[in-house]
This record gives structure tokens, C-alpha cells and sequence, in this order.
């Protein structure tokens, strides 16, 4: 029998970057998920202003440009945000029903957000009980941020119906395609997302709680219980870093700093003269392969401070992850995704540099072919890993 059921309708999962833009589609088939449709492109950099996607009538035509290129099957997509401006953090509650905590949870974001309220958008979700209290997973995000790009979807033709944040949609391909498999049981429907008529204090455009992929990932049940595994994620962008720690497969911290491969690309364009598709396609060979001499001193130059960069963001974000729990609790191995992955043997390096042993997170090879959609390459199939936890988002009708 199915997964999912009549009622499932299929959405497509759209990460916008700020280098390039992704999307996929996917159907369910049987006990597993099949490839249906996917679609990438270069992000042209006169769209970008600071590094942030600005309104206008080339990225609404570049984005319209896009999906008619990728020949999906629907208009509806998932969309996610990610970056500095994102706040997500795991905080302990008094225990009440959760229609009390919705209109309590303005007033405990005011304790860690460090943005006024009434410029973000607040959602929670439930992570179980801890001791005599509740944990409880806060989002907060610039209400500009979410609302230019729900506009610029919207005006280049497409209907945005869910909106998560990039950290969830890493948890969910991890629950769909790693964590181990829980009991049968009667499946729950995924529900319509509002994205818009957002207000303090109450759930919003984000992830409702009932699809968030935060709730059963692996073994345990609750935040309080015996964790069996650590689990850390680390998702490397042309400009952002998500990183993202489960424990017993309930998310425990998640942090999204400004730091990516941008800077790093560009000085290799710069020092070989090679442009960039060349220097991404170089970089998934190994140093030694490396055919000109140029590209070989830019391993050791720009690649090699670059990764010790990354080691040394990843560090800190265990750091701050473990100065709250015991010192027995180890995370036991880091999952590494986004464009950054495809390079040539960054994961042996990264485990060797942090002691933690790291390895490529690539769910979308595990899913079905029918033969007629080619999958990404697999040094591609790294950077969708977003856009893939968005399309598992499938909207029930």
C-alpha cells in the first residue's frame, strides 16, 4: 500500500540562494519517493544587493524563467529562509497546553530574541518535556526577509504554501532517508500552510507544527529522554552556514552564521582564469589530478585555509552545543551537504581537522528513478538537499 495515500498532492521545493537557485519535485511510489522533476541555475549577480536578493522586476522574470524551464507539474512550492537574520533556539517552559503557549510565546521570545518583536515573525514547536518543564524549539525571522520573498514568488506566478527554515528542511530529509524507521501507524496528513496574516504571538508563514520534521526523527521520544545518537549537520552555501545538532533525533541547537564558498570561488577564478563552472567541476578531482599548476597552488592557498575556516565554525558551534551538556554526551558524526560537499575529499579533512568523522549528507541518491528524469550528478546532488526537505512538504487537500 502507498505511504501517502490518495489525498497527497505534490509541491515543489524551491531554494532561493544567493548563488544559484534550486528546485525539485518528487512523487511518492510505493514504500519510497521517486525523483519527478528537478531544475537548478546560476543566480546572475546584479540581483543581489549585500549579498541579499532585492526586489525587482529581473529576479520576478529570472524566477518565472526558471519554472517554465523546469517543466514541473504544479505552480505550488515550499519555499525556506536561512542566514543571520534567522533565530532559532531551543528553550525550557513551564508546561501548558499549547493554544496557552501560543499566546504566551511573544512574551518568552522577548528573553532571546534580539530583535524587536513586532519586526519578526515568531513559530514554536514542541519538543517534549524536560524534567518539570517544556522544551520548546523558538523560530524568529525579519518580517522583510519572509515577505519579499513570498512577494516575489507570488508575482513571478507561483504559489507559495509553505515556508520553513532551511535548518527543518535538513531534519526532514534526514528523518525520510536516514533515521531510523518508526512503527506503522496511521500516517497524519500534511496541512495547507498560511503564509500570510502573521501576527505576534501566534503561529506564521513558517512550518506548522503538525508537518514539522522535528517530532520522531530517529528513536526517542521526548527531549527528556536517553539519547541514543548525536547527530550534527552541517550545510555549507555560496554565503551561509547551517548547522544543526539532533539528539535522540529532536533537534537541540541550530545556528546560521555568514559564511560560505563565495569568497573562496573568487579567488580561484581570479588566480587561474578559469571560470566558474571550471573551478567547480576542478575542485570535485582530488589536488593531485589537478591539471594546471595554478589550480594546484589554489588548493594549497585557497582551499586548504578555506576548509580550516569551516573546521573551525563547525568547533564552534559544537562547543556551544556541548558547554550545555555533559561531557559524556558526544556527537558521534557530523553530516556535511550544500555545493561545499562536492569537494574533492573535504570530509576525510574535516573529520581528520575536528576528530568527529564526517561524511557527505546526499539523500537525494536514495531516491527511485522511473529512467525519464536523469538524477543530479553527485556533485550536484549535495547542494539540493534543502530544496529536497521542502518537496518531502507535500500539501494534503
Amino acid at each position: 500500500m502507498p505511504l501517502f495515500g490518495p489525498k497527497y498532492n505534490p509541491i515543489v521545493g524551491l531554494d532561493i540562494g544567493t548563488s544559484a537557485i534550486r528546485a525539485m519535485e518528487v512523487r511518492p511510489d510505493g514504500q519510497r519517493w521517486r525523483l519527478h522533476r528537478w531544475h537548478q541555475a546560476p543566480l546572475p549577480p546584479q540581483l543581489l544587493t549585500d549579498g541579499k536578493i532585492k526586489k525587482s522586476d529581473e529576479i520576478i522574470k529570472f524566477i518565472k524563467d526558471f519554472f517554465k524551464e523546469g517543466k514541473f507539474s504544479t505552480n505550488k512550492v515550499a519555499i525556506s529562509i536561512g542566514g543571520p537574520s534567522i533565530i532559532s533556539k531551543k528553550i525550557l517552559v513551564e508546561k501548558m497546553p499549547e493554544m496557552d503557549l501560543e499566546d504566551q510565546i511573544a512574551l518568552e521570545a522577548e528573553e532571546y530574541i534580539p530583535f524587536e518583536i513586532d519586526d519578526v515573525f515568531l513559530d514554536f514547536q514542541i519538543l517534549g518535556d524536560m524534567d518539570d518543564k517544556m522544551a520548546v524549539l523558538l523560530s524568529a525571522c525579519k518580517k522583510d526577509l519572509v515577505n519579499d520573498k513570498l512577494e516575489i514568488c507570488r508575482e513571478a506566478g507561483i504559489d507559495p504554501k509553505v515556508l520553513d527554515l532551511d535548518v527543518l528542511c535538513l531534519a526532514n530529509a534526514f528523518e525520510t532517508f536516514i533515521a531510523t524507521p518508526k512503527k506503522k501507524g496511521k500516517k497524519k496528513t500534511l496541512p495547507k500552510e498560511k503564509t500570510k496574516g502573521a501576527k505576534k504571538g501566534t503561529k506564521n508563514a513558517s512550518a506548522s507544527k503538525e508537518a514539522s520534521p522535528t517530532k520522531g526523527i530517529g528513536s526517542a521520544a521526548t527531549a527528556g529522554e536517553k539519547a541514543e545518537t548525536i547527530v550534527a549537520f552541517a550545510n555549507i552555501g555560496s554565503q551561509t552556514l547551517n548547522t544543526l545538532i539532533l539528539v535522540g533525533g529532536i533537534i537541540d541547537y541550530s545556528r546560521d552564521v555568514s559564511f560560505g564558498a563565495k569568497s573562496m570561488i573568487a579567488e580561484i577564478i581570479e588566480q587561474t582564469g578559469l571560470t566558474m563552472e571550471e573551478v567547480q567541476s576542478a575542485l570535485q578531482k582530488p589536488a593531485h589530478q589537478s591539471t594546471t599548476p595554478q589550480l594546484g597552488e589554489a588548493w594549497e592557498n585557497t582551499v586548504k585555509p578555506f576548509e580550516e575556516k569551516l573546521a573551525s565554525q563547525i568547533r564552534q558551534s559544537i562547543d556551544f552545543f556541548q558547554s550545555s551538556r555533559p561531557s559524556k554526551d558526544k556527537i558521534q558524526t557530523i553530516l556535511l551537504s550544500g555545493g561545499v560537499a562536492a569537494i574533492a575529499g573535504i570530509e576525510q579533512r574535516l573529520g581528520q581537522d575536528l576528530g568527529v568523522p564526517v561524511e557527505i549528507f546526499n539523500p537525494v541518491l536514495k531516491l527511485g528513478n522511473d529512467g525519464k528524469t536523469p538524477a543530479p550528478s553527485a556533485g550536484q546532488a549535495p547542494g539540493f538537499t534543502v530544496s529536497l526537505g521542502l518537496a518531502l512538504r507535500g500539501v494534503s487537500s
